[in-house]
């Protein structure tokens, strides 16, 4: 996995005696760099490497032309270079990237004291041609704590810690030695996936949602599941983040979607009148083709767009929010239900409520499992479906884990429930005999 392209010689900044000099090749900032990093740990000081990217200059590529963008960079290295100290040095690392060495610091603190620095420069408005331009800046740090470490692995390390800046949307990283094991871990998941989709070794489970007013299972949701002959089992979160940004987001997405309503139609067959709720991330919304995709799933397997919940994270929203909100009203155009997942826990806000043509709200179970022990959980419960019914949408609780929970949110006028109560993650022909069960004998068979 690629975190640093190196791009033609470019200007970079070199101080001697607090004073800048430019450098004309990016080889010529390495061995600049190399000897003072050398230097520095020969003489026990602290140093650290500053990588940063700049996520909003690819799109500049293409409007304003490279010449455009290699000028707006350069303009960039020389207000960071001014902001720093006389000793480091900053320039280009990679086509929207820009690469600072800090030797002779106090203490390592003051490296993340420096980026924090940087980062003020990009809070100001920044304009090409009277054109403003977003240039969206994530920063790696690594430190040289150990004072032995070379310029190549400092890079490295730098670069590890951006890549985890941009994976988790902060602003700011340190590199951490068990984050480098964790993107290994990633790139053997990724490397095993392709042929995990092509040979069905996924599997999907399907846990239900109890609609309590009824005591039947109004929707199941899809949760994908691998257990990986020598990786063991592999979660969700960590299959997902593995496949995000590569080719393989929209084969798994698409893998995911034909499952689900292959098996929803099966179960439909054999008497459930039961919907499904599958999950789509962040990522499936840069793909311009989603909603078709989607559209024909649907259309192949003949389930209703009314029966398909399309759940959502706030994430979603937030990632690039006006595409987001363009896929997400056609969706519900066409028919297909929507869902806001894990609410509570992200940006949830009033306003962001009323932008989403939602049908349902699912509260996070962090605050549902421990409602009977914390007021304070308790009383955001309430709030939530209080909030959400006053906006005509469905309330489903997650998490709920035994009787008690479950008659106290039934007091508090939740709509449906989902959890260990109601049932674990199951294959399809569990659901089908549980749902038979439950359809027979009504809510006695969760006891």
């Amino acid at each position: 996995m690629a975190l640093m392209v190196l791009i033609p010689p470019v200007i970079i900044y070199e101080t001697h005696h607090n004073l800048a000099m430019p450098i004309h090749s990016y080889q010529a900032f390495l061995q600049t760099a190399s000897k003072i990093l050398l230097d520095a740990n020969n003489a026990h000081q602290h140093s650290a490497v500053i990588i940063i990217n700049l996520d909003g200059l690819p799109k500049l590529d293409g409007i304003l032309g490279y010449t455009e963008v290699d000028e707006i960079l350069g303009n960039l290295v020389q207000q960071i270079q001014g902001a720093l100290n006389g000793k480091d040095i900053t320039g280009p690392s990679g086509r929207h990237q820009i690469c600072c060495l800090l030797s002779d610091l106090l203490t390592t603190n003051h490296a993340i004291l420096a980026a924090h620095k940087i980062m003020r420069i990009f809070t100001q408005n920044h304009y090409f041609n009277r054109r403003r331009v977003s240039l969206l800046p994530r920063i790696g740090v690594a430190l040289n704590s150990t004072k032995k470490d070379n310029l190549k692995q400092l890079m490295c390390n730098a670069s590890t810690a951006l890549y985890h800046a941009q994976r988790n949307r902060e602003t700011i990283r340190l590199y951490d030695d068990n984050e480098k094991a964790l993107l290994l871990s990633g790139m053997d998941i990724w490397s095993e996936l392709d042929r995990a989709i092509d040979t069905d070794e996924l599997q999907l489970v399907f846990q239900p949602q109890l609609w309590i007013s009824t005591g039947t299972i109004r929707s199941v949701e899809a949760l994908l599941r691998w257990n990986h002959s020598s990786l063991g089992f592999i979660p969700p979160d960590k299959l997902v983040q593995a496949a995000e940004g590569t080719e393989l987001m929209t084969k798994l997405t698409l893998w995911v979607l034909n499952s689900a309503l292959r098996q929803c139609q099966e179960y439909r067959k054999a008497g459930l009148s039961t919907g499904v709720s599958i999950n789509l991330s962040a990522d499936d919304f840069n793909d311009t083709e989603l909603v078709e995709l989607i559209e024909q799933a649907a259309n192949i397997w003949c389930v209703p767009p009314g029966d398909i919940m399309i759940e959502l994270t706030e994430t979603t929203i937030m990632e690039d929010q006006n595409n987001s909100l363009e896929t997400i009203h056609a969706l519900k155009n066409i028919g297909f239900k929507l869902a806001m997942d894990d609410f509570g826990t992200g940006y949830s806000s009033m306003e962001r409520l009323l932008l989403l043509p939602l049908d349902e709200i699912k509260i996070d179970k962090t605050f549902v499992k421990d409602m009977l022990m914390y007021p304070a959980h308790e009383h955001i419960v309430s709030s939530m479906i209080n909030i959400g019914h006053r906006l005509n949408l469905d309330i489903v609780a997650e998490g709920v884990e035994d009787m008690e929970t479950y008659k106290h949110l039934q007091i508090l006028g939740c709509d449906a429930v989902q959890g260990y109560f109601v049932g674990n993650g199951m294959t399809l022909s569990e659901l089908i005999s549980f749902g038979l069960r439950l359809k027979a004998v009504g809510r006695d068979a969760l006891c």
